[in-house]
């Protein structure tokens, strides 16, 4: 089987915020804290302006379980991709 793209649907529960989300980085087991999930969140939602509510709740977030806060990541950065593609394609719908 090939590498997981790291902007691939998710079809197992991810073990890391860091893309490809369903392998450790560096092919290692590492615990990744509250404050590395809160920054990957802040991470990917680089350019979207953000209010003191919206960063109480990713701070929330981040203390949620790792697969949580690692699909949160995964959905925002596939989300932007659609976007971004829908931007220089034209636009389109997607399911």
């Amino acid at each position: 089987m090939g590498e997981p793209s790291a902007l691939a649907p998710l079809e197992i529960e991810p073990v890391s915020v860091h893309p490809p989300f369903i392998d450790y980085p560096r092919g290692q087991y590492r615990h990744e804290y509250p404050e590395e999930r809160r920054a990957a969140l802040v991470t990917a939602l680089t350019g979207v302006q953000l209010g003191a509510y919206d960063r109480r709740v990713l701070h929330l977030l981040s203390w949620w379980d790792l697969a949580v806060a690692a699909t949160l990541v995964s959905l925002i950065l596939r989300a932007r991709a659609v976007a971004a593609h829908d931007a220089t394609a034209g636009g389109g719908r997607h399911g």
